[in-house]
């Protein structure tokens, strides 16, 4: 037992009075030594005083985290009462599943002969020590001088007792406590025998210190990143760098985004979720979400998605059947679909299978569900490539009526990669000037006949349709008449009748112009240099591209129209004309007029104040602004044209200040029927009503057939199936995508903020199965300023240069913040990635041998570069693994500067399938028979919608013939007779 005491006693004074006695014996005053311990015991107590905060805020999340667990065990309490106690068997079976089953799965896994993965990534061996910077140095010469102070002690008291036994030899006796080990603590031998105790220790301090700098020398880390200091985000690092969010059921404030890494919970559902990604079989995974959904866990978060939240281009890559649609796109749309601020989707969906299971969700979710599918086309929705030409011409707007047109044309006929050169690009630029001369001309014919003092054409608007440019084409390039202009007695020449009609257009716009017609004759006549035999040529390329639109199917899906594109980025729009004339082709005073436009809500009843009345008297309600005063600019047709922000109240009010009168409104949303699965009520639209009108003149005149206000409160989610059996379908596919972004940025850039209402958000899964989309890497480099982002997956990066070009290839992949491989066993991108990860310096022994000395080989380190990971390495990537290249990340969520270093999804960071713990979201029974699908033109008879060229022909010649009699007469209609 006293030896035991002693060890003890022995330990305190190594622990607490050997550093006493240093700064002792340094600073030579025990009272400096206490001033120092008193100085440091008052930081630590003013450390505890300023993180008393802090330790406040730790102390509430605890709180909260415990309240979280309370009510999840009572909501589970509760889903064991549901089910009732017959399922007492099922519920101990589950609970015995994710508890004693997942700890046994996961200590059997460890187990070599049943985990048999092996090492990877491991391409240097570090050695056993190794010292990286002077402080080791400094270290060891530290303790070495602690152990030659702590000797010097031990040596003094043993010469002293040796000392007067050599001098009395034979008379004194050695004292044997010199001996002790207690003596390394006699510091004091300092004082007492300077003589023999200060050569000791600085003779030991020679030894220690050299000793040290050997040691430090022969041990270093010579690696000091001469060759490369490349390497891997750490994942401390991504967790201050990105947004966490649950990773299922819960929503989460802001944006939504790209899913970066994962990381699993510790809780029951992430255990399961970590056995399942350890061991992917689907049957596995059946069994822990069966037994998550009877203990009522399967609404609880597995784990956390770290999410890049800003507006960023991303660029998947993976070969087929790598995940991507189990790994990322799928959840994407769940995380999309979960936003606070949801973002509107538009998904490529090869199959129909993302759109069949997601829609429910997605319209439990507060989403407007489309879809355009040219699989089976009689459950789609309409879609007419023509339509955003079709409202820019009904406005008067003919530029954009045009342009709109011409982005139609460019879409169909420009299919040479860059600008083309020689006979291609000459074809191609004679049908688009065609085709945008043909469209033009239908597009004046409708306005003509649908402004018809008497007996106008109603329908006149659904004739513009690609299939009734087809058929004009068609119908009139194949007939010829006589041109008797350029016919002699001798000599008969021909023309087609198109010609003719165009001829008869531009005499008659020379009696009436009409800016429409103008386009049309220009168009025109940039494609009519060729003879007559060549214009055949002409008329034939121009047919190439448009004989999908002769299919029936195709005819009639683009020949009507379910969605306004603008209204996927800018669902609340509002458009008021202001005339000075109600003639139209008078000009107009207030085209170009600066305007003040608010929108507010009154409290409910006027406030009263008190006054000699007992009742008071009245004060003006208060009011809540929406927008206050935004200024607008009119345009040239003095159209008013705002892009709404906010969401407003059920009844709200409209002031609009021009020219120095007040126009004012009140609206009310209209409401029609239940929403099945949302359970709220159905918001058809805004009525407006007018209250106050100017009351001095001249006022405008405001026709309420020219109010349109576009109002939605719901993200839109359209899904585009294209069949991979069908690639002459793919076209049209691009075209949407083209004026989907072009539409929205266009109305992004006149808004106030320089955005779109709502992000729009591409994701285009399998983009090589789309047709070139026209100005794609201009569409990446602008569209996320303006709120539009690009989320695309590839099989391999060949297939985007073999689509767009060598140059545009290198635009594309630039343009995109993140590029994530998934997984490829093309060379050519699995180089491309690895040289982007960069490269790190290692540390390359070699060993030399002698044959006659062996016991000491000769090592020989270098310092070479190596990739953070080969190509072969990145084509061996596991499922749920991949690495994410970042291009732009400047800042972490405190604001501080970041080094986007690449990140490597793996181990516990990496990204789980859908079919573990989204198999509730995702019902893949869903089938195309249990989705309502609105289509219009299901039952459409193409002939309702047709114009018959060789009539059109007639009324054309029989109008100008007319109006060289008399100017006032009109153009006949579809249904008119010719007289």
């Amino acid at each position: 037992m006293a030896t035991i005491w002693a060890i003890l006693i022995m330990l305190c004074k190594l622990i607490f009075f050997i550093p006493l006695k240093i700064v002792e014996l340094l600073l030579f005053s025990k009272w400096t030594c206490l001033s120092i311990i008193a100085y440091l015991v008052a930081r630590l107590i003013y450390f505890c005083y300023q993180t008393k905060p802090s330790l406040k805020t730790l102390f509430n999340l605890a709180k909260v985290e415990i309240l979280k667990l309370g009510r999840l065990l009572k909501a589970v309490w509760k889903h064991i009462l549901e089910i009732g106690w017959q399922g007492n068997l099922s519920v101990g079976i589950a609970l015995l599943s994710l508890t004693v089953g997942n700890l046994f799965f996961q200590l059997i896994y460890k187990l070599p002969f049943v985990n048999l993965a092996r090492k990877r990534f491991q391409k240097e061996s570090q050695p056993f020590l190794r010292f990286r910077t002077w402080r080791s140095w400094l270290a060891m010469g530290l303790v070495g001088s602690i152990g030659a102070l702590m000797l010097t002690s031990w040596l003094v008291c043993l010469l002293r007792g040796v000392i007067p036994l050599i001098y009395n030899l034979g008379k004194a006796s050695f004292d044997i406590r010199s001996l002790l080990l207690s003596n390394l603590f006699k510091f004091g031998m300092f004082n007492q025998a300077p003589i023999l105790a200060w050569p000791i220790f600085l003779t030991l301090e020679v030894v220690v210190w050299k000793s040290a700098w050997i040691n430090w020398e022969q041990y270093r880390d010579y690696n000091h990143n001469e060759s490369g200091d490349d390497r891997f985000a750490k994942l401390s690092e991504l967790k201050r760098q990105y947004k966490r969010i649950p990773d299922k059921a819960k929503t989460y404030p802001g944006h939504s985004g790209v899913p970066v890494i994962h990381v699993n919970k510790n809780n029951l559902p992430g255990w399961a979720l970590n056995s399942q990604m350890k061991f992917r079989a689907r049957w596995f995974s059946k069994w822990f979400l069966w037994s998550e959904y009877i203990l009522g866990l399967n609404k609880v978060p597995a784990g956390y998605y770290y999410l890049e939240d800003d507006t960023i281009n991303a660029l998947i890559t993976g070969m087929t059947r790598s995940g991507k649609g189990e790994g990322l796109v799928n959840p994407a749309i769940d995380i999309a679909s979960r936003a606070e601020e949801k973002s509107s989707l538009i998904l490529s969906d090869a199959k129909g299978e993302l759109y069949q299971a997601s829609y429910k969700i997605l319209r439990k979710r507060g989403y407007n569900v489309q879809v355009l599918s040219y699989m089976d086309m009689d459950w789609s929705m309409s879609y007419n490539p023509l339509a955003l030409a079709i409202d820019a011409a009904k406005h008067g707007y003919y530029e954009k009526t045009q342009a709109y047109v011409n982005s139609v044309a460019e879409a169909i006929y420009r299919k040479s990669l860059g600008k083309g050169a020689g006979n291609e690009k000459y074809w191609e630029d004679t049908s688009i000037a065609l085709f945008n001369a043909i469209t033009m001309a239908l597009i004046d014919r409708a306005n003509e006949t649908s402004q018809k003092a008497t007996n106008p054409e109603i329908d006149a608007w659904d004739t513009i349709t690609i299939r009734n440019v087809a058929k004009f084409l068609n119908d009139l390039g194949s007939d010829s008449v006589i041109d008797l202009e350029k016919s002699t007695r001798n000599r008969i020449v021909m023309k087609s009748k198109l010609t003719d009609y165009f001829d008869e257009l531009r005499q008659v716009n020379v009696i009436r112009f009409s800016k429409f017609r103008e386009m049309a004759d220009i168009n025109f006549r940039a494609s009519d240099f060729a003879s007559e035999e060549t214009k055949g040529n002409v008329y034939s390329s121009m047919m190439s591209g448009l004989n999908l639109f002769l299919q029936d199917n195709i005819a009639r899906l683009t020949s009507k129209n379910s969605l306004d594109l603008r209204s996927i980025g800018n669902p609340r729009r509002l458009s008021i004309r202001f005339k000075s004339s109600s003639i139209n082709n008078q000009a107009n005073r207030y085209a170009h007029k600066p305007a003040l436009i608010s929108f507010y809500s009154e409290a409910n009843g006027p406030k009263q104040g008190k006054g000699r009345l007992g009742g008071g008297r009245l004060r003006s309600a208060r009011k809540k602004y929406f927008v206050k005063e935004s200024k607008v600019l009119l345009d040239g047709r003095g159209y008013l044209n705002f892009n709404l922000q906010p969401q407003l109240p059920k009844r709200f009010y409209l002031e609009i200040e021009l020219d120095g009168q007040t126009y004012k409104w009140v609206g009310n949303k209209i409401y029609q029927g239940t929403d099945e699965y949302t359970g709220e009520a159905i918001l058809t639209g805004i009525n407006l009503r007018e209250i106050t009108k100017p009351t001095s003149k001249p006022r405008a005149l405001v026709d309420p057939a020219e109010i349109e206000f576009v109002y939605s409160e719901k993200p839109i989610a359209l899904f585009m199936v294209t069949p991979p059996d069908k690639p002459e379908y793919y076209d049209l596919v691009s075209l949407m995508i083209d004026q989907i972004f072009n539409a929205n940025y266009e109305l992004a850039l006149a808004s106030d903020s320089r955005k779109t209402t709502v992000r729009v958000q591409f994701i285009l899964d399998e983009l090589a199965n789309i047709s070139k989309i026209p100005n794609m890497a201009t569409k990446l480099s602008i569209g996320l300023g303006q709120n539009i982002c690009f989320m695309m997956f590839v099989q391999n990066l060949e297939q985007i240069e073999d689509k767009y070009g060598k140059e545009n290839t290198a635009s594309i992949i630039g343009n995109c913040s993140l590029n994530i491989l998934i997984k490829s066993t093309s060379a050519k991108t699995a180089e491309a990635y690895s040289k982007a990860l960069g490269v790190k310096t290692i540390t390359k022994r070699e060993k030399g041998t002698n044959i006659l000395n062996e016991a000491n080989p000769h090592i020989n380190t270098r310092n070479p570069e190596q990739r953070l990971l080969t190509a072969n390495q990145l084509s061996k990537l596991e499922s749920g693994e991949a690495v994410i290249i970042r291009g732009v990340k400047a800042q972490d969520k405190a604001g501080r500067k970041v080094t986007p270093d690449p990140i490597f999804v793996h181990g516990k960071t990496e990204l789980p399938y859908r079919y573990m713990f989204l198999a509730d979201e995702f019902d893949q029974s869903t089938t195309v028979g249990d989705i309502p699908i609105e289509s219009k033109h299901r039952d459409l008879d193409l002939n309702d919608v047709a114009v018959k060229a060789d009539n059109a022909w007639e009324k054309m010649r029989d109008w100008h013939n007319r109006l060289e009699k008399a100017n006032d007469c009109e153009l006949a209609g579809r249904h008119d007779k010719v007289a």
